[in-house]
């Protein structure tokens, strides 16, 4: 069966028992009172009706805005999580872009220093080579070079590439600087200064709709006080009604009872009808009662249209009833159904906020990680260079002793070679002493002498030279000992002092060579005069001869 308007079913109804009552005779015209009250009730029921399909209406038509609304509310909040994730990306970039940078810089530090050790390298290999007196020959001399040009060209390139690469990453941040600090002081979006404006109006309507809906309760309220009022008041009516039935009963029951008796004539008959007429009248009552408790019809049979007339009004005024509660109860479902989507709405905000949160929680926790492993990697390079730092505090000590006992072995050398030119020295003037005394001719000694002192000379320019390219070598050592830590230069101020020790007591032996050759220059000037003498006994001699 489909389903009818309540109002055609109430038409239906009149409808339908107009036409009964027509048809058992029995139908009364209303009077013009009742017909008047009628059309004020009708016209009262068609404003509330007005008005409630109204109220529907307006009621629909704000759902459907609040919905919209709410939609677009949703919308904008998601869109600005996502520009919220955005500059949060943004920024995570930004830390990763200068960690790239810092590395950038700690990696040319570290070319620079392998630079600065490649260019010191030659240096540091030319003295070793000079110390060690290593001779090493043109072909490798030329490898070695051909090596180091390449290390140099390597270097440069790295150099290079490290340079671009810094200056595409100082650009990058550059550019992300620059869009983070324009997002941050330029004005919002014309969407989300539309979403703003949206916002508010949505407020604004939705105040609209509290306020109406305040004002449909408060309506609603006033509608049921009086709703009640007239129940209260059709009910106390009915029962003062019904109460004045019950009381006209009995009279009409001994009226009738007066007027049957001399129809009878005989006292027993008139007793059998009393007992008769009474369960009858009880039955009555009770019927009357009941339907004036129900809103059927009371009275006699003459005034069952008006009760059902009072029946009709009565399901009219408990359907109005309903449809009020109901439209309440429409409102109060609405009401929840828009905290139930401003619950949502919070409750997405708040997961994609615990969302963020997670994922940088996650991000905290890699960055703890890897911080710590970088600094156990940083200590463990602490550690490594320590001791690299002791190996070479150790060899450079050790190279101290070897420079010392160097120092030591090159001045004991130029002492013994100055002792062996000494000796040389005395030697070649004994020989000449010797050939002097020996008695050869005066031409041959003129010869000798003259020899001798051009050897002599000769011994002596030699001496000299020799002396020379000592005190050359002595300089090119001296030159050539590495300058130490200044840790270190205290084991040269030892050293010093030990060969300040060494000379004093050397002092008196080069006193003592002194005067050794102070000794064979005495001799070799007493051999002179002797030779003098000899000659002078040769010519002498030579005179008495050709005197003879």
């Amino acid at each position: 069966m489909p389903l009818l308007n309540p109002d055609i079913k109430m038409i239906d109804l009149n409808v339908r028992e107009h036409s009964n009552n027509k048809k058992k005779g029995n139908y009364k015209f209303p009077s013009a009172s009742t017909r008047y009250n009628g059309m004020k009730k009708g016209k009262f029921i068609f404003r509330l009706r007005t008005e409630n399909r109204l109220l529907r209406q307006r009621i629909d038509y704000l759902e459907q805005e609040s919905s919209a609304l709410a939609d677009r509310l949703i919308r904008g909040q998601v869109d600005l999580a996502q520009k919220a994730e955005n500059c949060l990306n943004i920024s995570h970039e930004l830390n990763i872009l200068r960690d790239i940078n810092s590395n950038a810089h700690k990696k040319l530090e570290e070319a620079f220093e392998t630079i600065r050790e490649l260019s010191s390298r030659p240096k540091n290999e030319n003295i070793t080579y000079v110390d060690k007196s290593i001779q090493v020959d043109d072909t490798t001399m030329i490898e070695h070079i051909h090596q180091l040009q390449q290390e140099l060209i390597e270097t440069h390139s790295k150099k290079n590439d490290l340079e671009n690469a810094i200056r595409e990453c100082k650009l990058r941040l550059q550019e992300v600087e620059l869009t983070n600090k324009r997002l941050r002081e330029q004005p919002p979006d014309d969407g989300i200064a539309g979403l703003q404006e949206e916002l508010i109006s949505v407020k604004m309507r939705e105040a609209e709709a509290s306020l109406s809906l305040k004002e449909m309760r408060q309506r609603f309220s006033e509608l049921e006080q009086q709703w009640a009022k007239y129940v209260h008041a059709r009910t106390f009516g009915a029962q003062a009604m019904a109460i004045q039935s019950f009381d006209t009963l009995p009279k009409n029951d001994e009226d009738s009872g007066v007027t049957n008796s001399p129809d009878t004539g005989s006292p027993s008959y008139h007793n059998q009808s009393s007992t008769s007429q009474q369960p009858m009248s009880a039955r009555g009552r009770l019927a009357n009662l009941t339907a004036k408790l129900m809103g059927a019809g009371f009275g006699s049979s003459n005034e069952e249209s008006n009760d059902t007339g009072m029946s009709m009004k009565e399901m009219e005024d408990q359907l109005m009833g309903l449809r009020i509660r109901e439209a309440d109860a429409v409102a109060e479902l609405k009401e929840m159904r828009q905290k139930v989507m401003e619950l949502e709405t919070q409750n997405h905000v708040c997961t994609n906020q615990l969302k963020r949160q997670d994922e940088e929680l996650k991000k905290l926790l890699s960055e703890c990680e890897s911080s710590k492993k970088i600094e156990k990697e940083s200590a463990e390079q602490l550690k490594e260079e320590q001791r690299k730092s002791i190996e070479l505090q150790s060899e450079l000590k050790e190279k101290a002793v070897i420079q010392r006992l160097k120092y030591t072995e090159a001045l004991n050398s130029i002492a013994e070679l100055k002792q062996q030119i000494a000796h040389y020295e005395s030697m070649n003037a004994e020989k000449i002493a010797c050939a002097q005394l020996r008695g050869s001719s005066i031409c041959d000694m003129d010869d000798d002498s003259n020899t001798s002192h051009k050897s002599f000379n000769f011994m002596g320019d030699g001496g000299s030279l020799a002396s020379d390219e000592m005190s050359v070598l002595i300089a090119d050592v001296t030159i050539k000992i590495p300058e130490f830590i200044p840790d270190e230069r205290k084991y040269l101020d030892s050293d010093e002092d030990i060969v300040e020790t060494e000379e004093k007591i050397r002092r008196p032996f080069r006193k003592n060579e002194n005067c050794k050759v102070e000794g064979n220059l005495g001799i070799l000037e007493t051999n002179k005069f002797r030779v003098r003498e000899d000659e002078n006994d040769t010519t002498d001699s030579g005179l008495n001869l050709s005197d003879n």
